[in-house]
């Protein structure tokens, strides 16, 4: 009866300096399950913006390639443009130089009727000069726009991809230190079942003492003596 007490009182000690430790180990094992979770996420999200950033650069750069072409279509018209002024230019030089050579009213009415043919030709070109001249300005500021979205977006992919070591080190790290964490966690948790049950059945072991049983003093009624009759 008395081992079984003494047992009793070093379990009891047991049990209360190893719940202290789990409950230390508890802490110690949710901080470094929310470190861990914290680098491997920021290592998912890095890794995800590279891919999304990627995509965004591809498109950028579909854009670009497509006003790029626009632009080198639109001076490409231009320019034919402008060697066809040239050329109206000279016609409309030598048309008005035959003119003050023309021989006859008619033969010089041929050559105005020429002439302001040729005028009329000169300002539709022009303005068509004019109309690409603001098409090609239009796509020289779309594509220093675009540009400009590229380096950024390049940048930001630069940078996601030089912390992604750093990232990774970290989550293996702290991955690493979970897994220690867990380890001793899980080990002291059954360090304290395992007392709780010997606990339990030391507690089992000792018998109960069975409470006293109250004795009532029953009341005794004092009968008082009648007093006795004097004779006369």
């Amino acid at each position: 009866m008395v081992g079984l007490k003494n047992k009793l009182k070093q379990l009891s000690s047991q049990k209360s300096e190893i719940s202290k430790i789990r409950r230390k180990g508890e802490n110690e094992y949710k901080k470094a399950k929310s470190l861990s979770r914290r680098y491997s996420s920021s290592l998912k999200s890095a890794q995800k913006r590279i891919e999304t950033f990627k995509q965004t650069s591809d498109d950028i750069n579909e854009l670009l390639s497509q006003k790029i072409a626009q632009m080198e279509s639109v001076q490409r018209l231009k320019s034919t443009a402008q060697e066809k002024l040239g050329l109206e230019i000279q016609n409309k030089e030598q048309i008005e130089n035959e003119i003050d050579f023309a021989d006859t009213a008619e033969e010089k009415q041929g050559f105005e009727y020429s002439l302001n043919s040729i005028l009329s030709s000169i300002d539709q070109i022009k303005n068509e000069i004019k109309q690409r001249t603001l098409m090609e300005k239009k796509c020289f500021q779309a594509i220093s726009e675009i540009e400009k979205k590229k380096n950024s977006v390049t940048k930001t992919i630069k940078k996601n991809i030089e912390s992604k070591p750093q990232l990774t080190k970290l989550a293996k790290n702290t991955q690493e230190k979970l897994d220690s964490v867990s380890k001793k966690f899980e080990s002291v948790k059954k360090r304290e079942l395992s007392i709780i049950t010997q606990l339990s059945k030391v507690k089992s072991a000792i018998p109960k003492s069975k409470p006293k049983r109250k004795v009532t003093k029953s009341k005794t009624r004092k009968v008082k003596a009648k007093p006795k009759k004097s004779r006369r």
